[in-house]
């Protein structure tokens, strides 16, 4: 950390590479709930746990909590809540990879976004890169009888969508107030939003034996607690667009679980495709 108390750039995107990877398992963990479970009820129950703890471990510091922070945390929680709903209702449909890489193709649209927030033409470059992950996209749902872009992966991209909007949202709010706390407040609004769509779209019930339970604290305490809420504090010490390139971190890993724990394979255009949109993620700067 610097003088300050604010992290350095190179233990910013440390600490946020970690996260990421953290985050990357719970496309399989969840993917596999979602078999007995429904999305909103799974994101409900994760989330109120999540924030349960941290608001019994950082009590001290929430309670110093002002009316910004709270603010910026349900705005952020409000959007990674959209952004989870197209995630769980894209794996219900479709393989953890493909929703993986389609997810993550959010940090190709960012500079786009950005760019139309500015009232600016994106570059050469910039639409290039686009073009190339459309491609990659393409291949990535290429079947052995022809094209194949079910609800599944129309969900994929719907997320990739809201989670570039929630990296700017991240970036532009993130630093403005207490990174901790925000977070913890991100997580409750999760938990609020998600509960109230489970009890108005679905039959809330809790997970059943010991392996669900398991899976859902994981889910809770690795990739929400630990995750969703030191994500503003990492990204507070680096840009959008270098946050934007760390999360490419996340499709490599959910390929690498999918193949070794839920069977799921790519054909070899699937797997040009994937290498496609990992190299436009990557290069994208």
């Amino acid at each position: 950390m610097t003088e300050t108390g604010k992290l350095t750039r190179r233990t910013a995107e440390l600490l946020l590479s970690a996260l990421i990877i953290a985050r990357a398992t719970a496309y399989m963990f969840s993917k596999l709930l979602l078999q007995s479970m429904g999305k909103f009820t799974l994101l409900g129950i994760r989330s109120a746990i999540a924030f349960i703890l941290l608001a019994v471990v950082c009590f001290p510091r929430l309670r110093k909590a002002d009316r910004k922070d709270a603010l910026f945390g349900m705005a952020l929680g409000a959007s990674f809540f959209i952004v989870m709903c197209f995630e769980l209702a894209g794996l219900k449909s479709t393989s953890s990879v493909s929703v993986s890489f389609e997810e993550n193709t959010a940090v190709v649209l960012v500079p786009l976004l950005l760019a139309v927030l500015r009232r600016k033409m994106p570059d050469r470059h910039t639409i290039q890169i686009m073009l190339l992950c459309g491609l990659g996209i393409f291949l990535l749902n290429f079947r052995p009888e022809g094209f194949e872009f079910n609800i599944g992966d129309f969900f994929g991209m719907m997320a990739a969508f809201s989670y570039a909007l929630t990296i700017i949202l991240t970036a532009r709010i993130g630093a403005k107030g207490d990174p901790i706390r925000i977070g913890i407040f991100q997580v409750g609004t999760m938990a609020v939003l998600s509960l109230i769509a489970a009890f108005i779209f679905e039959n809330p019930a809790l997970p059943s034996g010991g392996t669900e339970w398991s899976y859902m604290l994981y889910l809770a305490i690795v990739c929400s607690a630990f995750g969703f809420t030191l994500q503003p504090f990492a990204q507070s010490g680096t840009t959008a667009e270098r946050a934007g390139v760390i999360c490419a971190l996340n499709p490599v890993t959910a390929a690498i679980l999918g193949a070794l724990f839920l069977n799921e394979t790519l054909t070899i255009k699937g797997i040009a495709g994937a290498v496609l949109i990992l190299t436009c993620i990557i290069r994208k700067e």
